[in-house]
Order: structure tokens, then sequence, then C-alpha cells
């Protein structure tokens, strides 16, 4: 009977790792696919609580937490006038992620899971790509899920994922896999991490996310005197000159991309700068802002022949939804670890949460990445294993 509910609580936080791989497809009235997973996981959560798998709650670990779902939920019921919305939804379930591990944090398990899934998500980015395969789009009916053609010269086309956002999401997200997998493995099994996740991210050609791999991986590499690895991804950079690395950074044909994530960025700063003080200290509110070329406004100001979209920036992102008192309180969930993280630097840079969440920090500021939450959501479960792992110091 034991043996029984650790399977189940087990089961539970693989659950987790399926959000990440389910297709947003419709499979019934107002029922996505990828609202699966996190179904059963309430449910789950609730039978883990009767099997006292999940006996306390942890008020004083969480409570960080609590206080920005608080805020959110009254800001959004203050202005929009619903005590339910959808970011207020999502953070309850980390929040009862947090408290799953919290009480039940099989190290290994999760470990293991993260390796799975990195190797499973860099072999699928070079082998659709290789056969040039994928299976159809999801409901938002924009990229495929795998192999998509374009009329770049230098290469026939680009990877996507299972996860909403498209191949840069994809790209980010086996980035951070690839940097906390490798860096928990030595040898013969590390070199073949860094192949996978170096090829699978970079035939996303996502710019960010290769540059942000690259970089934390061979800093990481460097700081642990890894110079065999650092060959080793030296011949892999000798492969991908050859699926136009150059031409990805320096050929006019995509640069339209980076203007218009500026340009964006742009016009978010210069909205905050001209907002009065009230506006910048609570937002716009969820839901109720759009961006469109150099103009950002509530979403009733644009007509239906455009389509508005976010700041490509996570943190403006939270500043333009939930003002700036919304984002102090959403950074004070991670002050503890980060004050812990610059009291060694130099050891910290080479663990591998601190590396995951950094890379998915760094991230966050070319994107919505932290809005993302088909990928997010492992972005807070390693940082609610941190918190454990300090709380057991």
């Amino acid at each position: 009977m034991v043996e029984f509910k650790d399977k189940l609580a087990n089961f539970q936080l693989l659950l987790v790792f399926l959000i990440p791989i389910t297709p947003h497809i419709e499979i019934a009235e107002s029922i996505q696919l990828d609202d699966i997973p996190v179904i059963l996981f309430f449910f789950l959560f609730l039978i883990n609580i009767y099997n006292q798998k999940i006996n306390k709650l942890f008020f004083k670990e969480t409570l960080p937490f609590i206080y920005f779902i608080s805020y959110i939920t009254i800001q959004n019921f203050l202005i929009n006038g619903d005590l339910f919305f959808s970011d207020n939804i999502r953070y309850l379930f980390y929040l009862l992620i947090f408290v799953t591990i919290l009480n039940y944090n099989p190290r290994k398990l999760i470990n293991d899971l993260f390796l799975y899934l990195s190797v499973t998500l860099g072999i699928f980015s070079i082998l659709f790509y290789t056969f040039e395969l994928n299976l159809g789009t999801d409901s938002y009916n924009y990229w495929n899920i795998g192999f998509n053609q374009n009329e770049w010269n230098f290469t026939k086309g680009r990877m996507n994922g299972f996860q909403a956002g498209g191949p840069n999401a994809f790209g980010g997200l086996i980035a951070s896999l690839t940097l906390v997998t490798s860096s928990r493995h030595q040898g013969l099994f590390q070199y073949l991490l860094i192949v996978i996740g170096t090829l699978g991210c970079f035939f996303t050609y996502s710019r960010g996310a290769f540059i942000i791999l690259i970089f934390f991986l061979i800093l990481y590499l460097l700081l642990s005197s890894n110079y065999v690895s650092i060959g080793i991804l030296t011949g892999v950079f000798l492969i991908i000159f050859n699926f136009g690395l150059i031409e990805r950074y320096t050929s006019d044909i995509e640069n339209q991309g980076i203007e218009d994530r500026v340009e964006w960025q742009q016009a978010s700063v210069s909205s905050i700068s001209n907002n009065s003080f009230t506006e910048n200290l609570f937002g716009y509110g969820h839901g109720n802002f759009g961006i469109v070329n150099d103009k950002v406004d509530n979403l009733t100001e644009f007509s239906d022949d455009v389509t508005p979209t976010g700041p490509h920036n996570s943190f403006l992102f939270i500043i333009l939804n939930y003002g700036f008192l919304g984002l102090l309180i959403f950074l004070n969930i991670f002050l503890r670890p980060f004050f812990i993280f610059l009291n060694d630097l130099k050891k910290n840079f080479q663990e591998p949460h601190y590396l995951f969440l950094g890379s998915f920090v760094a991230l966050s500021f070319t994107g919505d990445f932290i809005q993302n939450h088909s990928i997010s959501v492992l972005f807070f479960l390693t940082f609610f294993t941190l918190i454990t792992d300090i709380n057991h110091e």
C-alpha cells in the first residue's frame, strides 16, 4: 500500500513534465489537450492529501508566492471585475506544485525526468529536422509541431516543439534543459548531452536561445575546468557551420524579427515613462493592453484589422499588466535564493538549479518566457526544488 501511494505521488510530478510536450489541441468545448495534465494533477493532489503524502501547507515558505497571487487577484477584481482569471489559476497551480515539492521531493525522480525530457526534445529536433517531418499544427494554427519550411537561402527550415510559443520558445526550452542536465553528468554522457542539446537548440534557429545556451555552457565548462567538453562543443560548432550558423546572425532576411522586438520593447518603455504614477504602480490589468508597432494602448483602442502583441520581455510584461508594485511582489518570491547565489558566485554558477534558472531569466529579457506557461512550469518547478534543498541544508 505504501508503494502504491509513492507511485501516485510520483505520477503527480510526472504530469508536470508532460505539460511542455502536450500539444494545445481542442478535444472538447473549452477544453484543450494540454489541460488534461493540469486537471489530473489537481485530482492527484487531493488524493495525495488523503493518503497523507501531502500533509503540511508550509505557509511560511509559500507566503511570498501567496502575496503575489493575492495581489493579482485583487487587482484583477478591481479592474476587470473577475475573481478568477487565467493568470491567478495558473499561479495557484504553481502553488500546489510548490506545496507538493515541499512535502515530497524525490530528487532522483525529478532529475531523471529532466534528463528524459532534455534528451527526447533534443533528439526530436534533430531527427524531425533531418527528415523534414512535422505533426501538423495545434489550436493556434500557426507553427507546425516539428519541421517548418522557410524561404531562407541558408537553411531549409526551423524546428518547433509541442509547446506554445513557436521555435524561439522551443529553442529556449532545449537550452535550459541542456544546461541543467549536462551540468549533472560527467564523461561520455555529458558529451552526448552537449551534442544533442546544442544541435537540437540550433535547429530551432532561435538566435537568442542559442547565444544564451553557448554563453552559459562555455562559462560553466571553464569554471569547472572541463576542457574536453569544450573540445566537444567546438566539434559541434564545426558541424553547424555547414547549416547556416553565420548566415543566421548576419543575413538581412530575418533581421525584421529583431527590429520588431526592439520596437515593441521601446514602445513599452516609452509607455511606462509617459504613464502617470498610479498607472505605473498598478498597471493596465491582465489582458487589457496590446502593442502594435510603436504604440501601447488598451485593446479596445485598436481596430480589428491589426493583431496586438506583447513586449517580448517578461518583466516589461509584468509591469504593464500589474505595475511596478506587481513586479516587486513577484521578484520578492526569488529574493532569498538570489542572495544565496550572490554569496558564492563561482560555486553557485556551476549548480544545475541556478544554471537553469539563470538561463531562463536571461531568455525572459528577449521573450515572454515567464508568461508562456507551457514551459515556465519547469522554471517554477526548478525554483521550488532549489528552495526545498536550501531548507534542508
